[in-house]
């Protein structure tokens, strides 16, 4: 798996179960880029919580093993 396979499944493992507590619904992710330098992610979430909730699960270091 490429650096770029291997970042986007890692992205999409710490948002996998997360749901909007409100509405029930898990944040869309795009990526797009070729490269790790050029990647940059499209999210979208039925709501401004659902977001922000999705933007910390991937900010946060990944979880030790």
């Amino acid at each position: 798996m490429d650096a770029v396979q291997e970042f986007k499944q890692r992205t999409e493992d710490k948002v996998r179960n997360l749901r909007c507590p409100h509405h029930r619904q898990a944040p869309r992710l795009k990526f797009h880029g070729a490269t790790l330098r050029d990647v940059t992610i499209q999210m979208s979430g039925c709501c401004n919580t659902l977001i922000e909730m999705a933007n910390r699960a991937i900010a946060e270091s990944p979880k030790s093993l």
